[in-house]
């Protein structure tokens, strides 16, 4: 049985304030429009709306606020009492920030500032505040609240209707696995006799499941699923065989079941259209149709529409019908990438150049099998393909789990299949990566999921579920037993998505899925010879139509049908030969803000013969368009010719550029020096002078920037990069941002001084820690061979000390020096005054202090100490001293949901309450619970299995009275070391 309470927490209900609503500071919004948004609020007692607490009681303190901000057709930032907390770009996600920290007592200010471009502009935001008492307030965006224009225009804010869709939905949660998801949860579907009770699975609320039929002994196990016109249902099965089963008309009837065509082996796909049966057969390694023609119900006719070369793991998979009625398939990076098919891609990929490649890849046929293209190309695993109602394609690709952990991890990632795309994936693991997750040469991901293992996926178009679900993809996690729905709202020619979970169960195995005649959902279980089942969902609450859309929406939607449309016109030249005319359309859109229409843009020019445009470069003064050229530039001549990049990289104002823009240099710049690299760098002297130009650039601000900025300068030999990475390092908390800063200065051989080294690798041990995949290990090991090798050979002993095994990457853990207790302090008693009699506080014995205290026990500042709590380093720039007293002497007060301890029952009836550990690998099936944060032996491991109940704790693992021990001169220096961010000497 699931543990029901586990699973509902993920599902979520139960009634809400109002949505947001899109504002803007005018009604016409022209492009180039600036303008501010401000509101006030006031956290104190008394506030508009807020239950008082009781007599007696003490004050409310705030122990969360989440805020959620979006923009349309324009760029924002958004600050809390002066700090910018949220950097929106218009073809950027919706962002959630956990603000708590920057809210005080008594007033308070949220201020939106904007630049809006061509289309409709508008932001939405909405700040939702909870008390320790479990009270709260909700403040949003509309034209009635207290919103005030900064710089007036027409002097007041504007309003274009409430923010309804899904994607953006309050009501939608997101879909996040945690430590206590199961990656091995299918494992307990090998050897049972039956499919998971329905009464054990946790579906949305208004929907009911029912187990329809288990598969029998001599059924196998089952992978894929489609309707037959006369409402049958066709199901593969793993071994060989498709099964036909006939579902009656009321339930307590046994369900017919016909075997089909035994001797097709592994059909992961199966779709019925132009009056046959499609079947792609993974281990047959054929696409076949099959046909009824003399009418006796069976498949008399067998026609081998495509062979295909090359394994069968990630192999040949789902299929679907598109546009034209034309039959698409997809496959995973097992099967060979075809050479004997016309191609959409660009033919500058190492595969069009003869290289052999590992990569999932799109295919395309007529009915009869002919006029076979290649779609689209770099993708990893993906099992399912289907197209929404705009005639849009998608699917949901595989991670590489070899890489969790790494900054070059690419998590599993609903994807919009456009025409000659090539989504970066190569079957390259164990090594340095030969790709990284974003590159411009890509279309940006449309939406990131995380872990999980997909199969199938289905456009609810066909269902009978409401409006809501009939525009949503539904998307199978195999691994976490999961039906996602993923809601998806256009954004210029691509869309802005968001998933939340569907339904859960464990184990539920699912691989494939369908909407029936009835407009019910029907999915399969199985896979891996585990038991199988056949369910089905249906809509059981009332289905409730939406509103006619609002100014927003209506704005919104028709400016993206105008975009889809546009790229679509580009992508019709995805092919040699396509002329004049379409180099010239293709160059008016060098320049678009749409990264959708760019990317279709360029491949245009790349197929077309490169001596009938590269010369247009040199007059383009558009910096975008030029950028975009050159990028098709240095891919396609020859690498004797590369030698004019530097000049005209740098007459386009390398240091002007806008982030968007300076992203595309570096890959141009990049790309240059991969493909010059063979020729022993001729013509690349001018390098050294855009070096320079980069150099005062880094860091950026921006991590996604950083990484490939970062690993550029690297490459150019930058000295500055070494203290400049370094004092990234010192900030950031994220683990695939520790890594990446590690990783670009491992081999870098100038620029250091002893102390940078050190500094190095006392940052290094805070891998021990981290969490990842079974190639991490590896990784850390390599990256640290290597920085060793970049090292004078007389500091390398000491360097090796550094680096050796430490408590949870923080080295030997500091003695514990027992104090007698001095007096409970209280915020009053240590705010006032920053001096004492003996003088102004001394930071260098607050490094001590923080030892003595304890901190440096669960808190890092800078290299120092360890990660259990949250990084102190940079705590003055977000905490006055009244409020980072507060966090120490009340703990409990504001606690952050990343650290807070939780309470877990098991089946036997057991609970433990502490921190969860996250190391280790992520598909670990055994839960680490830490129930003394000053013990860290104090592990309790519990197997997710036996998981009954959580609960969040509303405790801070911090224990109260920390400073006790300790003098007012002391708490002083400890303030005063902590205010200097550690900048301190010993």
């Amino acid at each position: 049985m699931i543990a029901l309470a586990l699973c509902s927490a993920l599902l979520g209900g139960g009634p809400e304030p109002s949505e947001a609503e899109w504002v803007w500071v005018s009604r016409a919004r022209p492009a180039g429009e600036s303008g501010g948004l401000a509101l006030r609020f006031d956290l104190d007692d008394d506030s508009p709306g807020v239950r008082r607490p009781q007599e007696g009681s003490p004050r409310r303190s705030v122990r969360s606020a989440a805020l959620f901000a979006v923009v349309e057709h324009c760029d924002a930032s958004v600050e809390v009492n002066g700090r910018v907390v949220a950097e929106l770009t218009r073809f950027g996600p919706a962002l959630t920030v956990d603000v708590a920290p920057d809210l005080r007592r008594g007033s308070n200010e949220l201020v939106i500032h904007g630049r809006s471009a061509d289309g409709p502009a508008a932001v939405a935001l909405r700040l939702d505040v909870t008390f320790s008492a479990g009270s709260g307030i909700h403040l949003r965006t509309d034209a009635r609240s207290g919103w005030r224009v900064l710089k007036a225009v027409d002097g007041e804010v504007v309003s274009f209707g409430p923010v309804v869709e899904p994607v953006w939905s309050r009501r939608t949660r997101d879909a996040r696995v945690d430590a206590f998801d199961d990656y091995e949860q299918w494992r307990r579907s090998l050897g049972t006799k039956t499919g998971t009770d329905p009464a054990a699975l946790v579906v949305q609320p208004g929907f009911e499941v029912e187990l329809l039929r288990s598969a029998r002994k001599d059924e196998g196990s089952w992978v894929s699923v489609t309707f037959d016109p006369r409402g049958r249902l066709l199901v593969g099965v793993e071994a060989r065989g498709i099964l036909r089963m006939s579902l009656p008309a009321r339930g307590e009837e046994e369900i017919a079941v016909e075997k089909l065509a035994s001797d097709l082996q592994e059909p992961r796909g199966l779709l019925w259209a132009h009056g046959s049966l499609y079947v792609n057969a993974n281990n047959s390694k054929t696409l076949y149709r099959l046909r009824d023609t003399d009418g006796d119900d069976r498949f008399d006719e067998r026609r081998a529409l495509y062979r295909s070369a090359g394994g069968n793991g990630h192999g040949r998979n789902a299929i679907a019908l598109g546009p034209q009625r034309r039959i698409h398939v997809i496959h995973g990076d097992s099967p060979d990438l075809p050479r004997d098919l016309a191609d959409r891609t660009s033919p500058y990929r190492e595969h069009r150049r003869g290289a052999t490649t590992r990569e999932g890849h799109v295919l395309r046929f007529d009915p009869d099998g002919s006029g076979g293209e290649i779609v689209a190309a770099g993708l990893r695993n993906p099992y399912g393909i289907d197209f929404n109602t705009d005639g849009e394609m998608f699917t949901y690709d595989a991670d590489a789990e070899f890489d969790m952990g790494a900054s070059w991890y690419r998590p599993t990632r609903v994807r919009h299949l456009v025409s000659g795309a090539d989504y970066g994936w190569r079957g390259v693991t164990g090594s340095w990566p030969p790709y990284f997750p974003e590159s411009p040469l890509s279309p940006p991901s449309t939406l990131d999921v995380g872990k999980g293992s997909p199969t199938g996926v289905r456009f609810g178009t066909a269902s009978a579920f409401g409006p809501r679900y009939r525009r949503a993809l539904f998307i199978l996690d195999w691994a976490y037993g999961r039906i996602l729905v993923v809601h998806s709202a256009p954004r210029g020619a691509s869309y802005l998505c968001r998933a939340e979970t569907f339904l859960v169960g464990r184990p539920l195995n699912v691989t494939d899925l369908v909407f029936g005649p009835d407009g019910a959902m029907y999915f399969v279980t199985g896979g891996r010879k585990t038991q199988s089942g056949l369910y089905r969902v249906r809509r059981t609450g009332p289905v409730v139509e939406e509103p006619p859309p609002g100014v927003q929406q209506a704005a919104r939607r028709a400016r993206s049908a105008k975009a889809r449309a546009l790229r679509r016109r580009l992508e019709r030249h995805h092919i040699p030969g396509a002329g004049a005319a379409a180099i010239e359309e293709a160059w008016a859109q060098l320049s678009s803000a749409d990264p959708w229409i760019r990317h279709a843009a360029r491949l245009v020019l790349e197929h077309q013969p490169i001596a009938d445009w590269e010369q247009r470069v040199v007059g383009e003064l558009r910096p975008r368009a030029r950028l975009t050229a050159l990028l098709a530039i240095v891919r396609g001549r020859e690498k004797d010719r590369l030698g004019d990049i530097p000049s005209l990289l740098s007459s386009t104002g390398l240091g002007r550029l806008s982030p968007e823009d300076l992203w595309v240099a570096i890959a141009v710049i990049s790309t240059c020096l991969d493909r010059a690299a063979s020729s022993k760098g001729a013509g690349l002297a001018g390098f050294a002078g855009l070096a320079r130009e980069l150099e005062p650039l880094y860091p950026s601000g921006s991590f996604e920037l950083d990484r490939d900025l970062g690993r550029l300068l690297a490459r150019l030999e930058v000295r500055s990069l070494v203290s400049r990475t370094l004092d990234l390092l010192d900030h950031t908390e994220a683990q695939h941002q520790v890594l990446h800063h590690l990783f670009v200065l491992r081999g870098v051989r100038h620029g250091w001084t002893p102390q940078g080294r050190e500094r190095w690798a006392k940052h290094f041990r805070r891998t021990r820690a981290f969490l990842g995949g079974r190639g991490l290990p590896t990784f850390l090991q390599k990256m640290r061979t290597e920085f060793l090798a970049a090292s004078d050979e007389p500091a390398r002993p000491a360097l090796e000390r550094l680096l050796g095994d430490g408590e949870d990457g923080a080295g030997e853990a500091p003695s514990i020096v027992h104090r007698p207790f001095v007096r409970e302090w209280t915020v009053e008693e240590l705010a006032e005054g920053d001096t004492s009699d003996d003088g102004p506080p001394d930071p260098a014995r607050g490094r001590r202090l923080f030892e003595e205290a304890k901190c440096s026990r669960c808190h890092r500042v800078r290299a120092e100490g360890a990660a259990h709590g949250p990084d102190l380093t940079s705590v003055s720039s977000r905490l006055g001293r009244r409020d980072l007293l507060r966090s120490i002497l009340e703990p409990s007060v504001v606690v952050a949901p990343k650290y807070r301890s939780v309470t877990v029952v098991t089946r036997r009836g057991s609970a433990h309450t502490g921190r969860v550990l996250q190391g280790g690998d992520y598909r670990r099936s055994v839960l680490e619970i830490q129930t003394d944060p000053l013990d860290p032996g104090s592990v309790v491991k519990i197997h997710k299995a036996d998981v009954l109940t959580r609960t969040p704790s509303s405790v801070s693992p911090m224990p109260a009275g920390l400073l006790d021990g300790l003098e007012r001169e002391e708490i002083l220096d400890l303030l005063a070391f902590l205010e200097t961010g550690g900048r301190v000497r010993r």
